[in-house]
């Protein structure tokens, strides 16, 4: 029954009773009795109205409703009546509940969320894994990936992609750097998503000499074209050959996120000839499992393939496995259990905020012992009252997750931006109405478990005492005892985040201290990509050019080239023999990172060269060129000797190690992975055509940066400049993800410090004024205000230092689960321990010592004439 329906019925029942009292006084003046006899005889005789009213609305069905509707206008006069305690009570569940929606949108938009692919449960990611020692990021060679695509039983589509930077020229318009993405016909069939406008690559497109096509990237569409509806079969320059634009893809289509446009990778399974080496080792593989096919079949399917492969080629296919896994694993794998923690400690965040709420309501409670005593005395039901509280405490919490909600959404829309690596890439992170649900259940659901602490309370009411005035114990002192351990809770919960905190900050420290083998300030980082069948005289004549230039202008100490700097994600490794390790067949002894580089590098990077000679001129141009080893290597293979005049035997050549570099962290992985082996090659001997060149200034390097690209373009007006970042910027990049994690946790322990410190102080105060009058007894006694101040600070510090120790206990155990995000420290490092006790005893003291001190300046009189 709507209540608009309710509303006309109780109508219709007032004008039926009003003139059946009408009809009654009619009668009993028809008696005889005058008009006024006649009416309190009609009223007699008929009964209360009130009572007749409530008992049909009882018959309705409507009674129960009514009752909720006083109970929801009395609980917002209750806080009209209470400005300050309302918004003391919405502010700290709004701090819980934006915490928590915060995190939880982020959880849900990552490891929760159905992918925005059809089935995309089904799609796999497939990587190359070395048996033993470190890989190349799951990168594939082409043969291999194609005898994937012609053996397996377990994929409907197999399919790759490779990164490609490149150079677009669109029109009259000048060269744009721009991110793509070579892939194969069969990448759209994996993914399975229809175009916004135009259509996707198909076979035809995917074979040698065929017309290249581009599909753009919703993204690449806004930032190149404007989103143009007309870019359909218009013709650009992509790396000087001529290709048609034939599609853009959705908004969030991102597979990989962060590419302005995919072309057609034109690779046929004799592309390579016999060659199966590591320097093909470029590209990513994913498959669409058959009907039917579960994760574990496909991956036994890949092992058996990767068995007779290591069989077949041996030389090259013998220390590699294949290994499998979801798209939101391989997507999201890496930052899962990161945002399991911050999703935890939210949570924790939560709970104190809870708990503060409910000493404030428990509080709040005892001050409304009278008027429960009232209800109760005139009829009201034990169940009645406790149900018009809890509607109270809901509204409260409603009030509160739904201002809670408005500040996650600006929390999220920040985060959406400013969250690093893959958690930044647009549309990833982002509220929906299943968010909003949870939160304002959570909400809800606190506000009944928070409100569920007085209302048990109250049930303890005597109606006698309570009716006394000047009687204000509530249930004698168990709500003093019940706010004693709701304030250990805190504190031992405040201590498990704090700790937390701790230890991430410590970690984040550690990664921050150690010896990078570079110096990144003062350090720009320019990227230039030409095309890739660019002749190696042109590409050598290119980049040499462009150093003399970089060289040459104002504010350049030094200039060098990499094909990749530190701090980025670009593994290419390479397997080799040593003429001092005993040789195998098919069992190369070393695997390394192989980096080229040209110009002045190490003078520009600062990383010190350690033995022997930097590269020479001649050894750019030498057919059979010289390499600079890593430590890592000769710690590794030749710890007792010395490298220079040995050789790296590759391809029945013998490269002369001519130097050892020092280490430089992020060249083989992450900045937290220890450094391993590297081999520098010659950029130019070695034919290298992509490539960053690092220039340390004098000058800040955003200075010299529009200076750069003026020389790049002078040089040769067809090539575009990528990206320009200093190395500061880099290794920022690098420790995002930690540094974002020590931020967030230490936030929410610095809020849920504050809130233990206001609930011991407001326990504190709180005992003071119950006990005024007995502190006049005490100190008419003889009592001092020392030991007053000491009474009460005893009576709130006990508490606390049980909720401490158990919190360290509790600490122990759940801090286990940060062993993943952490460096150099271990979870249960006694020194940090220490310090979170000390930095959350000392306002905890002091929030302590306020109230309690204002307690022992009491006058004895005073205190004693108190009510």
């Amino acid at each position: 029954m709507h209540w608009w329906q309710i509303r006309k019925r109780d109508a219709d029942l007032e004008r039926e009773l009003r003139y059946d009292l009408e009809l009654e006084e009619e009668e009993q003046r028809e008696k005889g009795l005058s008009a006024e006899e006649a009416r309190y005889a009609a009223r007699r005789a008929f009964g209360n109205p009130t009572l007749i009213r409530e008992q049909t609305h009882e018959a309705w069905g409507t009674a129960q409703f009514e009752r909720f509707w006083q109970d929801v206008h009395y609980a917002l006069r209750q806080m009209r009546r209470s400005p300050g305690f309302t918004l003391v009570v919405v502010l700290t569940m709004a701090l819980g509940i934006a915490a928590t929606t915060t995190m939880f949108t982020v959880v849900y938009s990552t490891l929760l969320r159905s992918l925005p692919y059809p089935q995309s449960e089904r799609i796999v990611a497939i990587h190359d894994t070395r048996i033993a020692g470190r890989s190349a990021g799951g990168l594939m060679t082409g043969p291999r990936f194609y005898d994937i695509e012609a053996r397996n039983r377990s994929f409907s589509s197999p399919a790759f992609f490779y990164f490609d930077e490149s150079t677009l020229i669109a029109g009259k318009k000048l060269p744009i750097y721009v991110k793509a993405a070579g892939a194969n016909a069969g990448f759209w069939d994996v993914f399975d998503t229809a175009p916004m406008l135009g259509r996707v690559f198909n076979a035809k497109d995917d074979v040698p000499h065929a017309p290249q096509t581009v599909v753009l990237s919703y993204p690449g569409w806004q930032r190149l074209f404007g989103g143009d509806p007309n870019v359909i079969g218009e013709q650009v320059k992509l790396d000087q050959q001529t290709a048609t634009i034939v599609g853009v893809m959705p908004r969030d289509f991102s597979a990989p996120g962060g590419v302005d446009l995919w072309h057609a990778a034109q690779f046929v399974p004799n592309n390579w000839g016999n060659y199966r080496g590591d320097g093909l080792r470029n590209i990513i593989v994913f498959g669409r499992l058959r009907p039917g096919v579960t994760l574990a079949q496909a991956q036994g399917d890949l092992d058996r393939i990767g068995e007779q492969l290591r069989r077949e080629y041996p030389s090259s296919d013998g220390a590699w496995r294949f290994t499998s896994e979801t798209l939101r694993e391989d997507r999201y794998g890496q930052v899962q259990s990161a945002l399991v923690v911050l999703l935890i400690a939210s949570a924790l965040l939560l709970l104190i905020a809870c708990i503060n709420v409910a000493n404030l309501l428990l509080s709040r409670a005892t001050t409304r012992q009278r008027e429960v005593a009232l209800r109760r005395a005139l009829g009201a039901s034990g169940r009645r009252v406790a149900f018009q509280l809890l509607v109270e405490s809901v509204l409260l919490a409603l009030a509160g997750g739904g201002t809670g909600i408005l500040l996650a959404f600006v929390l999220t829309r920040t985060a959406a931006t400013s969250l690093p690596g893959i958690l930044g890439r647009p549309g990833t992170i982002h509220m929906d109405g299943i968010v909003i649900g949870v939160a304002l259940l959570i909400s809800v659901a606190t506000g009944i478990v928070f409100g569920v602490v007085p209302v048990l309370e109250t049930r303890k009411v005597q109606l006698h005492s309570a009716l006394k005035q000047g009687e204000t114990r509530l249930g004698g002192s168990s709500g003093n005892w019940l706010r004693s351990v709701l304030v250990g809770v805190q504190v031992g919960l405040s201590l498990v985040l704090l700790v937390g905190a701790s230890l991430l900050a410590e970690s984040l420290w550690n990664l921050m201290k150690q010896p990078l083998g570079f110096e990144p300030e003062h350090l720009l980082t320019v990227r230039v990509v030409l095309p890739w069948n660019t002749r190696p005289e042109a590409v050598r004549n290119f980049y040499n050019d462009v150093q003399q230039r970089i060289e040459n202008l104002p504010g350049v100490e030094a200039a060098g080239q990499i094909s990749s700097p530190p701090m980025t994600d670009f593994h290419v490794r390479g397997s080799f023999d040593a003429d001092w390790l005993p040789q195998f067949a098919n069992q190369p002894a070393i695997s390394a990172e192989n980096r080229n580089i040209a110009g002045n590098l190490l003078a520009a990077i600062g990383t010190p060269l350690l033995a022997g000679r930097a590269f020479a001129a001649a050894d750019q141009v030498s057919t059979v060129p010289p390499v600079l080893v890593n430590e890592a290597l000769v710690r590794e293979f030749l710890p007792k000797g010395n490298p220079i005049g040995h050789h790296l035997l590759l391809d029945g050549q013998a490269h002369e190690i001519v130097g050892v570099v020092a280490d430089v962290r992020g060249v083989s992985g992450a900045i937290a992975a220890e450094p391993g082996p590297a081999v520098y090659w010659p950029a130019n001997a070695n034919g290298g055509w992509h490539r960053y060149f690092l220039v340390r200034t004098k000058v800040p390097p955003e200075q010299v940066a529009k200076s750069i690209r003026e020389q790049v373009y002078q040089s040769d007006p067809r090539q575009s400049v990528g990206e320009i970042e200093t190395m500061d910027q880099l290794l920022g990049d690098a420790v995002a993800q930690p540094r974002l994690n020590a931020a967030v946790v230490a936030s929410f322990a610095v809020i849920a410090l504050l809130l233990s410190c206001v609930g011991i102080y407001g326990v504190v105060s709180y005992l003071a004024a119950l006990r005024t009058q007995e502190i006049g007894v005490r100190m008419a006694l003889g009592a001092t205000r020392g030991d007053i101040t000491r009474l009460f600070v005893r009576r709130a510090m006990v508490p606390a230092a049980i909720g401490l120790a158990t919190g360290a206990v509790v600490s122990l155990a759940a801090n286990r689960l940060l062993r993943s995000q952490l460096y150099g420290v271990q979870p249960d490092d006694l020194r940090l321990y220490l310090a979170a006790l000390l930095v959350l005893l000392a306002p905890l003291l002091a929030a302590t010592l306020m109230p309690a001190i204002r307690a022992g300046k009491r006058e004895p009189m005073e205190a004693l004439r108190t009510e």
